[in-house]
């Protein structure tokens, strides 16, 4: 009778023949290790995020704004240029038109006017003017009210009928004008006329 051999082990538990184990399990019967989380420099870069409609819209606003304000800009500079060239322009205009309200106002203190008339530069037209009428009767004569004029100054000029004689003097860069007004030598003297040349753009605004 065959003597029973030595009794099978199940290929399941690895044992020699002498009892113990031949292989250790893997990791030295130590736990499996957890993954190393990633750190930050080892993450992949996010990709930038395209802009969309609602960046689109606020760069295009900001674009509009800054065209408006340099519009507004230029047009404030060119309003203010504007404003402080018509000043200056009609200030010597002003200053031209007393000049002749003065040499006027001392002919009045000579010859009495029977009526008078001051209209400034800008209040009706562009230039100023200012009238003075006599008496039909008492009137100064022609020659007498042309040769006060020239003796304080002013220059005789050739002159049509009904003008008796028209005299020009300058004064802050303006030709002034008296046109003397009467029919002849020996009549006398119906009005007195002078004129005061102003600019358009200095009346612009005022």
């Amino acid at each position: 009778m065959p003597l029973p051999g030595p009794a099978r082990v199940s290929h399941t538990v690895p044992v020699s023949d002498s009892g113990f184990v031949d292989e250790a399990p893997p990791g030295g019967g130590r736990p499996p290790r957890a993954p190393r989380a990633p750190r930050h420099r080892d993450l992949p870069a996010e990709p930038s995020a395209a802009p969309g409609p609602a960046s689109g819209a606020r760069s295009t606003r900001r674009s509009w704004l800054a065209t408006a304000g340099f519009v507004a800009l230029v047009v404030g500079l060119l309003a203010f240029g504007a404003w402080a060239w018509s000043a200056r322009v009609h200030a010597g205009d002003v200053a031209a038109y007393e000049s002749l309200a003065g040499e006027v106002e001392d002919l009045d203190h000579a010859i009495t006017p029977l009526g008078h008339s001051d209209i400034p530069p800008c209040r009706d037209a562009d230039e100023g003017s200012i009238t003075r009428s006599y008496p039909p009767s008492t009137g100064p004569q022609p020659a007498e009210l042309v040769d006060y004029l020239v003796r304080s100054g002013w220059t005789q000029q050739p002159s049509d009928v009904p003008v008796y004689a028209r005299l020009t003097r300058t004064a802050e860069g303006h030709v002034l004008t008296v046109d003397v007004l009467a029919p002849s030598d020996i009549s006398l003297v119906g009005s007195l006329s002078a004129r005061s040349p102003a600019s358009s753009f200095g009346c612009l605004l005022h």
